[in-house]
């Protein structure tokens, strides 16, 4: 019996969003009926009224604004008799609460869980929260449904996936060749975007499943953040969910792959049916004429910035004594956003076999001569094509996108949009609440929406993401970037006013209040600039927000920032300062999240170049769609680490400057005759709730913890290093856990908060943090168990550099 509800937090409650399971849905109409609420006879026992919903949630709402605006210390959560527990977040002038009823979710849980849904939220509409709930019952039902599915496929993630576990990447370890023609790929994409007119199209990359296969980013990008690479991994496989496993695919006899594979029979037949003839636009043989899927040193080169030799970013230590020498190469500890880094033999010797999936031609060994930086630009085996379309056109319709309000022409050709929305007019008992289903979409249908990616200069900076589907289980991901100017500007207006907040006073000083109305005065100027020479709505909009920022000032803004901070907020200043948030969410919402409806032959011709470079693009990986398969499930194997330390049956590595995982697969398929003694299944539950204890610890200070539990012993190390290679060691004990955050890197930054609180001298930059987590058989002792563990990271790094060995206790 689970549910998440978002309300206003007001006096009044007034439900924005509302994701519930049936049991859930049955219980509360159940209390409704026996309360005298409504009649048996009227209740659809399969949809909830949110009438009913909020005089089930009124009292406890009430209660928890009390407690929040008098005495500044709100619920964090209640556990009922029955064992049922109520989880509170308050997020932008919004409550979030989180219900459990069947004793499946623990506090801890219900609290990230919370979190993460933020966070989805914040991909979709940035700081518009108030776009949960639009006026439109249909539209809001459609609304509702697709964040519920976003939500379930994650809580489905990290069940299954230790990368959402533990909230890392987590690469696909393939052999080199397969890795540089993935790599050639997206650079060929990202041209074929820029040659139609999308210039702002800075990022592309190739998800199998929930993993990262490959990615590559313009040398002019701004870095992809990990945490925004694992919520596009979420809405991914949300869109396109692949339900084969690795034993439907054993248990189908082998047949060899097409040339044109079933999958895009429909993409092709479309192009045909609109009279226009299917291109070879990126090329499908080399440049000698053989087969492009061949794999080999010659015909696949890595872009310039692919480093010579990458590998598994795990340190390399060694016993006590040994003095520290330099890396030979620094650059391979961090995230390279150009290319992945490549598989090292030694991390999954199974790869020695690999070359049995690809071609005769490639290389055994993972030491294949990189191209130079100049010579990618000279080879014909990957150019970027002649665009068949017009360029201006399609110019035009990106550009479309890309214009900020700066002269009138600009604004002409955006769509009427209404006044702010005011939620106390907008009536919702007419709407129910159905059971959360997953999303369904045609395999072959791309999806082109706008998200909001974390960036250097806005919290919210405006893209639009385009999903490509190429095979089963694989998903194509295309980033073009939005221009950010006035989204930062906004953002920033709207974080001053965060600080203003009259609910707020206890935990505000005089600075902070002058600081925050000087930002504001700031931010106001510069966009109430940017909207001057406007035209439509946004024009409007400029006019509305110079109207309230001058009553705002006439009100006594500037004299209630030099005031004490007990002063309280007169009402006219109180209403003001309201009327101007909305006004400033209203122009963020008609600037980028307006949906204009892209039609013409502009429109078709993109759509055409789409269609070409999702065939090409899945003709080049179709030879490898099962090895694909197989990887994603069982991607590192392992099984000689089993003879190397006797004693270990798991571990899992995370390099944290990165936000990289490296880990034995615990997938596991359970099956209806399963009696719960498979071995796989086993460890999957002992890394799982073994997880929960440790991030208990971790949130504590501990960076060393060591404990034995039943026939297991569970080691974990956290220790950071310097960018030569040195042992950091912190002086005093850490301690981040000041708003109780659980570790992670979607919802919380806990491990840059983590070094920037161990090194307040050091720059964040040159310091970097690992954790290795080990599980023995419980009979081995705790001196092998460390001993091990130095050995296991030598081993995973696998380079000749001797460096001292980690602190682990």
């Amino acid at each position: 019996m689970k549910c998440l509800i978002v309300l206003m937090n007001s006096g009044i409650p007034d439900i924005v969003f509302m994701s519930a399971d049936a049991e859930f849905i049955r219980h509360v109409n159940k209390v409704a009926v026996d309360k005298g609420l409504v009649q048996k006879n009227e209740v659809s026992w399969e949809k909830l009224d949110l009438n009913i919903a909020t005089q089930f949630f009124s009292p406890i709402v009430a209660s928890h604004g009390l407690l929040s605006c008098e005495l500044d210390n709100g619920y964090s959560s209640i556990t009922c008799e029955n064992g049922s527990i109520f989880v509170f977040r308050e997020f932008c002038d919004h409550l979030y609460i989180a219900f459990n009823g069947d004793g499946k979710e623990s506090e801890d849980f219900l609290s990230r869980k919370l979190l993460i849904f933020n966070k989805i939220v914040s991909l979709h509409f940035g700081p518009v929260i108030e776009e949960l709930r639009p006026d439109n019952i249909a539209e809001r039902t459609e609304k509702w449904k697709n964040l519920g599915s976003v939500l379930n496929t994650w809580l489905q993630l990290y069940d299954q996936e230790q990368c959402f576990l533990f909230e890392a990447i987590e690469r696909l370890q393939v052999n080199q060749g397969v890795n540089e023609m993935c790599i050639n790929l997206l650079e060929t994409t990202l041209k074929k975007m820029h040659s139609m007119g999308d210039k702002y199209a800075l990022h592309t990359m190739l998800l199998v499943n929930a993993k990262l296969l490959a990615l590559f980013s313009s040398r002019n990008a701004n870095e992809l953040q990990p945490s925004d690479i694992l919520l596009l991994t979420v809405l991914a496989c949300d869109i396109y969910p692949s339900m084969e496993t690795l034993d439907d695919m054993l248990s189908r006899p082998y047949k060899a792959p097409e040339d044109h594979p079933p999958e895009l029979l429909s993409s092709e037949s479309l192009m045909k049916s609109r009279g226009q003839r299917v291109g070879d636009e990126y090329p499908s043989k080399s440049c000698d004429g053989e087969d492009s899927n061949s794999v080999s040193s010659s015909s696949y080169h890595s872009p310039k910035s692919t480093p010579e030799r990458c590998t598994t970013p795990v340190e390399h230590m060694a016993t006590p004594g040994n003095k520290s020498h330099t890396n030979k190469s620094p650059a391979r500890r961090s995230f390279n956003k150009h290319a992945p880094h490549s598989s090292n033999k030694g991390v999954d010797e199974v790869e020695t076999d690999s070359r049995e999936c690809v071609r005769d031609g490639t290389p055994n060994s993972l030491d294949i001569p990189v191209q130079k930086s100049g010579e990618l630009e000279s080879s014909e085996c990957f150019h970027t094509p002649h665009a068949d379309v017009e360029r201006s056109h399609i110019q035009g319709m990106f550009e479309e996108q890309n214009r900020i309000s700066e002269s009138s022409s600009d604004e002409e050709t955006i769509p009427e949009e209404p006044q702010p929305r005011v939620y106390e007019d907008v009536p919702f008992s007419f709407a129910n609440l159905e059971p959360t289903k997953p999303r369904q979409l045609p395999r072959q249908e791309k999806l082109r929406i706008p998200v909001f990616l974390r960036g250097h200069t806005c919290q919210y900076t405006p893209h639009i993401a385009q999903f490509i589907p190429i095979l089963q289980g694989i998903t194509l991901i295309i980033l073009s970037e939005l221009k950010s100017s006035l989204a930062s500007l906004l953002c920033r207006a709207l974080k001053a006013l965060e600080s203003l907040d009259p609910g707020k006073v206890t935990r505000r000083t005089r600075v902070t209040l002058k600081q925050a109305v000087e930002e504001l005065e700031t931010c106001v100027k510069k966009i109430r600039e940017t909207l001057q020479k406007s035209k439509g709505v946004l024009h409007r909009q400029f006019v509305s927000l110079s109207e309230c920022w001058d009553n705002c000032r006439k009100f006594g803004l500037l004299e209630y920032a030099n005031s004490g901070i007990s002063e309280p907020m007169t009402p006219r200043l109180e209403s003001a300062v309201s009327e101007l948030k909305k006004i400033l969410k209203a122009v963020f919402r008609v600037r980028y999240l307006t949906q204009r409806k892209l039609s013409g032959p502009a429109y078709d011709k993109h759509e055409e170049a789409l269609d070409i470079i999702q065939k090409n693009i899945a003709e080049s990986l179709n030879l490898y769609k099962q090895y694909f398969t197989v990887k994603a499930q069982r991607n590192i194997t392992m099984t000689t680490y089993l003879e190397r330390f006797p004693g270990l049956v798991h571990f899992i590595y995370i390099d944290r400057s990165a936000d990289l995982i490296t880990a034995p697969a615990v997938n596991v398929t359970k099956s209806e005759g399963s009696d719960g003694r498979d071995a796989s299944l086993l460890i999957h539950d002992k890394v799982w709730s073994m997880t929960d204890k440790l991030h208990k610890f971790i949130k504590d200070g501990y960076i060393s913890v060591a404990y034995r539990e039943g026939d297991f012993f569970y080691s974990y190390f956290l220790w950071f290093e310097d960018t030569l290679g040195s042992s950091l060691e912190c002086r005093e004990p850490p301690s981040v856990n000041t708003n109780n955050l659980p570790p992670g890197i979607i919802a919380t930054d806990f491990y840059k908060n983590l070094v920037q609180t161990c090194f307040p001298n050091l720059q964040p930059g040159l310091v970097q943090c690992y954790e290795l987590i080990c599980i023995h058989l419980g009979v081995v002792p705790i001196q092998y168990v460390l001993a091990q563990s130095q050995k296991l990271a030598l081993w995973l790094w696998e380079t000749g550099d001797i460096q001292k060995p980690i602190p682990l206790l």
